[in-house]
């Protein structure tokens, strides 16, 4: 479900729309999508660090190995180019790259085979392709949208799965001070562990505050403030997925397996507008991994094989992101 999540969130962050249906409202949407997620704009390179951790790990169940991760890192690249935009209609292409490097160290089997320790380094590549349909509605007096969403992801040497969703999202409310957006998301994906999902969004300003609340089920919870002529500063916890597929060259096993993890980092965000296209963004604090499992390509998650554990260790982030399409102040 990695990206899965990412565009489910995408999904019902329409957040700034007013009553009426007209371009310019659209055009609010997209704008709100891309001012609370760097991913969507249409390039965006993130870089995340996180500091030494110790781990143990199960294989079927039974004890596996156990150590410490010395150095984990990932380079992110993402670019959203806009397809068709026209009245009630859009479609966006996505591309996602990821390298993501892992060195452990003092890495102890646990079977009862091996007692000697050693070190590894692990280098993966993950990339995923997606086109998304968006139409533009109007429900029970309310604004109304649809979202059609089919991506493909793999390694460098394939391409893996095709995965997609079907969803909704209705605008509660949208006023100055508060909006609130609920909806309902279908999985087209035989591994997810759930085939539908609701989704829930509640951003308020405090009155005669700086702050704002910024909750999205169930993906963060932030309050946020104005900082400096061209800066934000956020404080809170966002959820996030990750994962890559793994390679397997030994007969009588599967040749493709899925990692996925789960984790839930808080801490502080600070984005500053370089230019009026480009936004600097840096985040630091502290990282706890909940869910990392491994699977047989395809399966679910709660149908997995390996699974791990390790404490929680600090993190820091820095990305810089380009949006051409955003009017001038």
């Amino acid at each position: 479900m990695k990206k899965t999540i990412f565009l489910f969130l995408v999904l019902f962050l329409y957040l700034q729309m007013n009553a009426q249906e007209n371009n310019d409202e659209k055009q609010k949407i997209q704008a709100a999508i891309a001012d609370k997620f760097p991913s969507t704009r249409v390039l965006d390179f993130q870089y995340l660090q996180y500091l030494p951790a110790d781990y143990d790990s199960k294989l079927l169940g039974q004890d596996f190995q156990s150590g410490q991760i010395k150095a984990h890192s990932k380079f992110k690249v993402a670019a959203n180019i806009p397809v068709y935009s026209k009245s009630k209609w859009n479609i966006t292409s996505s591309f996602n790259y990821k390298y993501e490097g892992i060195e452990t160290r003092d890495v102890k089997d646990n079977t009862g085979i091996d007692a000697l320790s050693y070190d590894r380094k692990y280098d993966f590549h993950y990339l995923s392709a997606a086109v998304s349909f968006t139409y533009f509605s109007i429900l029970f007096k309310k604004p109304f949208i649809y979202n059609i969403s089919i991506f493909a992801d793999g390694t460098e040497k394939d391409v893996e799965r095709i995965k997609g969703f079907v969803g909704g999202s209705l605008v509660l409310k949208a006023t100055a001070n508060t909006k609130m957006t609920v909806g309902l998301l279908v999985f087209i994906d035989p591994a997810s562990p759930l085939p539908l999902t609701p989704t829930f969004t509640y951003e308020h300003k405090f009155q005669n505050s700086p702050w704002t609340l910024d909750f999205i089920l169930p993906q963060r919870l932030l309050f946020k403030r104005d900082v400096f002529k061209n800066g934000r500063l956020s404080i809170g916890s966002e959820l996030t997925s990750d994962g890559f597929y793994i390679y397997n060259t030994n007969p009588g096993y599967p040749s493709v397996y899925d990692y996925r993890q789960l984790e839930v980092r808080s801490g502080i965000t600070y984005e500053h507008r370089i230019s009026n296209a480009i936004i600097a963004t840096f985040k630091t604090g502290m990282a706890n991994v909940f869910n990392s499992r491994i699977t047989e390509r395809g399966e679910s998650t709660t149908d997995y094989i390996f699974s791990s554990k390790q404490d929680a260790t600090g993190y820091f982030n820095l990305g810089i992101s380009f949006n051409p399409f955003v009017k001038k102040k």
